[in-house]
């Protein structure tokens, strides 16, 4: 990912930690329940950076990517409640493949605009819901992603996704919670 790293705070004076490598730092920790009641409460999408830092299954599969595709690959996790939506429709500067983890979540995808977003070298904006209409002749791919689903998308095709319940067609899966969207972008 392009994102910088998050800034580390100096450790405060008193901390009993003893770790020489990490002595000058103090990790933020979150609390889960804080998280969940302000997402559930803002109905804002949680974007958490460079998963693969902490989950070793994530840096595997990364790890796996990259010696396939010849080229370095990166990750961030999306979790958004139900009936909410993360982001304006917007296009990307690079390829993704969308791994879809928990809940579901509908994407729709819409062609570029102009020929010169076709591989952009930056991230565009954000585009209202009436350009989106205006700009072109609707999406061509409307669906809905559910646990364990893959949906590549390429650099430069807007997209825009919002959390939805379990459609009535696909089943239930057991262990999973239909009242949030948890997804990896790689």
């Amino acid at each position: 990912t392009l994102d910088p790293a998050p800034k580390k705070r100096k450790r405060t004076k008193g901390s009993t930690e003893t770790n020489a490598e990490d002595d000058d730092l103090e990790y933020v920790v979150a609390n889960p329940q804080d998280v969940w009641s302000n997402i559930d409460v803002s109905h804002c999408t949680l974007r958490l950076l460079r998963p693969h830092e902490h989950d070793d299954n994530v840096h595997t599969l990364l790890s796996l990517l990259e010696n396939e595709f010849g080229c370095m690959v990166g990750s961030n996790a999306y979790l958004t409640p139900l009936n909410s939506q993360g982001f304006a429709p917007h296009y990307d500067d690079v390829d993704v493949f969308i791994l879809q983890l928990e809940g579901y979540k509908r994407w729709r995808v819409y062609a570029p605009f102009h020929k010169r977003e076709t591989l952009p070298r930056a991230s565009s904006r954000d585009y209202s819901e009436k350009e989106v209409d205006e700009n072109g002749d609707g999406p061509l791919m409307d669906v809905v992603l559910g646990p364990g689903d893959v949906m590549y998308l390429p650099r430069g095709w807007i997209h825009q996704a919002e959390t939805v319940g379990r459609p009535s067609h696909m089943p239930k899966v057991a262990g999973i919670k239909d009242d949030h969207s948890l997804h990896l972008t790689v």
